[in-house]
Protein backbone atom coordinates (compact mmCIF):
# COMPACT_ATOMS: atom_id res chain seq x y z
CA UNK A 1 0.00 0.00 0.00
CA UNK A 2 1.23 3.40 -0.72
CA UNK A 3 1.78 6.07 2.04
CA UNK A 4 -0.06 8.66 -0.06
CA UNK A 5 -3.52 6.13 0.33
CA UNK A 6 -2.58 5.79 3.94
CA UNK A 7 -2.19 9.44 4.81
CA UNK A 8 -5.53 9.58 2.82
CA UNK A 9 -7.28 7.26 4.76
CA UNK A 10 -6.20 8.82 7.89
CA UNK A 11 -7.08 12.02 7.25
CA UNK A 12 -11.08 10.56 6.01
CA UNK A 13 -11.35 8.79 9.26
CA UNK A 14 -10.29 12.23 11.62
CA UNK A 15 -12.75 14.22 9.60
CA UNK A 16 -15.47 11.13 9.88
CA UNK A 17 -15.30 11.29 13.52
CA UNK A 18 -15.33 14.47 13.91
CA UNK A 19 -18.15 15.16 12.29
CA UNK A 20 -19.67 12.11 14.23
CA UNK A 21 -18.69 14.23 17.06
CA UNK A 22 -20.25 17.05 16.52
CA UNK A 23 -23.92 14.97 15.33
CA UNK A 24 -23.89 13.21 18.77
CA UNK A 25 -23.36 16.99 20.40
CA UNK A 26 -25.59 18.55 18.40
CA UNK A 27 -28.16 15.55 19.68
CA UNK A 28 -27.38 15.90 23.36
CA UNK A 29 -28.23 19.52 22.98
CA UNK A 30 -31.33 18.86 21.20
CA UNK A 31 -32.72 16.47 24.40
CA UNK A 32 -32.34 19.23 26.50
CA UNK A 33 -35.39 21.84 26.97
CA UNK A 34 -34.21 25.69 26.19
CA UNK A 35 -32.96 27.63 29.37
CA UNK A 36 -30.88 28.82 32.64
CA UNK A 37 -28.72 26.63 32.73
CA UNK A 38 -28.68 24.14 29.87
CA UNK A 39 -25.53 25.66 28.59
CA UNK A 40 -23.31 24.80 31.92
CA UNK A 41 -24.93 21.31 31.59
CA UNK A 42 -23.56 21.01 28.56
CA UNK A 43 -20.29 22.20 29.35
CA UNK A 44 -19.90 20.92 32.76
CA UNK A 45 -22.01 17.51 32.75
CA UNK A 46 -21.93 15.73 29.25
CA UNK A 47 -18.35 15.21 29.74
CA UNK A 48 -19.45 12.11 31.87
CA UNK A 49 -23.04 12.27 31.32
CA UNK A 50 -25.49 11.28 28.03
CA UNK A 51 -28.22 14.48 28.04
CA UNK A 52 -30.66 11.98 27.27
CA UNK A 53 -30.17 10.31 30.42
CA UNK A 54 -30.04 13.35 32.73
CA UNK A 55 -33.94 13.64 31.69
CA UNK A 56 -34.79 10.68 32.96
CA UNK A 57 -34.39 11.12 36.39
CA UNK A 58 -36.97 12.96 38.55
CA UNK A 59 -35.54 14.77 42.23
CA UNK A 60 -36.80 17.95 44.39
CA UNK A 61 -34.66 20.40 44.21
CA UNK A 62 -32.74 19.61 47.58
CA UNK A 63 -31.65 16.63 46.12
CA UNK A 64 -30.74 17.64 43.06
CA UNK A 65 -28.46 20.08 44.54
CA UNK A 66 -26.68 17.89 46.63
CA UNK A 67 -25.88 15.80 43.84
CA UNK A 68 -24.52 18.22 41.44
CA UNK A 69 -22.72 19.64 44.45
CA UNK A 70 -21.46 16.49 44.55
CA UNK A 71 -20.07 16.16 40.98
CA UNK A 72 -18.18 19.16 41.93
CA UNK A 73 -16.34 17.62 44.50
CA UNK A 74 -15.16 14.71 42.15
CA UNK A 75 -14.38 17.44 39.30
CA UNK A 76 -17.20 19.05 36.94
CA UNK A 77 -15.70 22.22 36.04
CA UNK A 78 -18.04 24.26 37.49
CA UNK A 79 -17.94 27.40 39.89
CA UNK A 80 -20.11 26.44 43.08
CA UNK A 81 -22.79 29.69 41.78
CA UNK A 82 -22.87 27.81 38.58
CA UNK A 83 -23.71 24.10 40.44
CA UNK A 84 -26.59 25.84 41.83
CA UNK A 85 -27.92 27.33 38.35
CA UNK A 86 -27.37 23.49 37.05
CA UNK A 87 -29.53 22.20 40.41
CA UNK A 88 -32.22 25.06 39.67
CA UNK A 89 -32.30 24.28 35.90
CA UNK A 90 -32.90 20.34 36.53
CA UNK A 91 -35.72 20.52 39.09
CA UNK A 92 -37.79 23.18 36.72
CA UNK A 93 -37.28 21.06 33.91
CA UNK A 94 -37.70 17.38 35.83
CA UNK A 95 -39.01 17.65 38.78
CA UNK A 96 -40.09 15.17 41.28
CA UNK A 97 -43.77 14.57 41.22
CA UNK A 98 -45.59 12.19 43.73
CA UNK A 99 -48.00 9.99 42.68
CA UNK A 100 -50.34 10.51 44.60
CA UNK A 101 -51.80 6.29 44.73
CA UNK A 102 -48.57 5.36 46.27
CA UNK A 103 -46.92 6.12 49.99
CA UNK A 104 -44.08 7.74 50.60
CA UNK A 105 -42.19 6.04 53.05
CA UNK A 106 -40.01 8.99 53.71
CA UNK A 107 -42.79 11.36 55.05
CA UNK A 108 -45.68 9.18 55.83
CA UNK A 109 -46.60 8.57 59.01
CA UNK A 110 -47.34 5.36 60.68
CA UNK A 111 -50.81 5.02 59.93
CA UNK A 112 -50.83 6.28 56.64
CA UNK A 113 -47.84 3.04 56.07
CA UNK A 114 -50.01 0.18 57.93
CA UNK A 115 -52.96 1.68 55.95
CA UNK A 116 -51.37 2.33 52.37
CA UNK A 117 -49.14 -0.85 52.47
CA UNK A 118 -51.17 -3.14 54.87
CA UNK A 119 -48.97 -4.22 57.82
CA UNK A 120 -49.63 -4.25 60.99
CA UNK A 121 -49.41 -0.52 63.38
CA UNK A 122 -46.38 -2.35 64.96
CA UNK A 123 -44.25 -3.08 62.03
CA UNK A 124 -45.27 0.56 60.27
CA UNK A 125 -43.79 2.14 63.93
CA UNK A 126 -40.95 0.19 62.84
CA UNK A 127 -40.40 1.71 59.48
CA UNK A 128 -41.06 5.04 61.15
CA UNK A 129 -38.78 4.33 63.80
CA UNK A 130 -35.98 3.32 61.68
CA UNK A 131 -36.05 6.09 59.36
CA UNK A 132 -36.15 8.95 62.34
CA UNK A 133 -32.33 6.91 63.09
CA UNK A 134 -31.21 6.28 60.32
CA UNK A 135 -32.74 8.62 57.19
CA UNK A 136 -34.13 8.20 54.29
CA UNK A 137 -34.80 4.97 52.00
CA UNK A 138 -34.10 5.17 48.58
CA UNK A 139 -34.90 1.23 47.12
CA UNK A 140 -37.97 -0.49 48.60
CA UNK A 141 -35.21 -3.31 48.74
CA UNK A 142 -33.74 -0.85 52.13
CA UNK A 143 -37.38 -1.83 53.77
CA UNK A 144 -36.28 -5.57 54.34
CA UNK A 145 -33.64 -5.13 57.09
CA UNK A 146 -35.88 -3.49 59.44
CA UNK A 147 -36.27 -5.92 62.60
CA UNK A 148 -39.92 -6.86 63.20
CA UNK A 149 -41.06 -5.98 59.27
CA UNK A 150 -42.33 -8.63 57.23
CA UNK A 151 -40.06 -8.65 53.96
CA UNK A 152 -42.87 -10.77 51.97
CA UNK A 153 -45.50 -8.18 52.76
CA UNK A 154 -42.94 -5.60 51.85
CA UNK A 155 -42.24 -7.10 48.46
CA UNK A 156 -45.64 -7.83 47.53
CA UNK A 157 -46.27 -3.92 48.79
CA UNK A 158 -43.20 -2.36 46.49
CA UNK A 159 -45.56 -1.24 43.74
CA UNK A 160 -46.87 0.85 46.16
CA UNK A 161 -44.11 2.65 47.88
CA UNK A 162 -42.16 5.83 46.62
CA UNK A 163 -39.11 7.82 48.03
Amino acid sequence: MCWKAVFIARDFAAALIAAFGLLCAGAQAADLPDGKGKELILRACTGCHKAEEIAVYRFTREEYRGIVYRMGDRGAQATRAELDVIADYLFENFPKVEDATKINVNRATAQEIASGLALTSEEAEAVVKYRERHGDFHAWGDLLIIYGVDGKKIAAAKDKISF
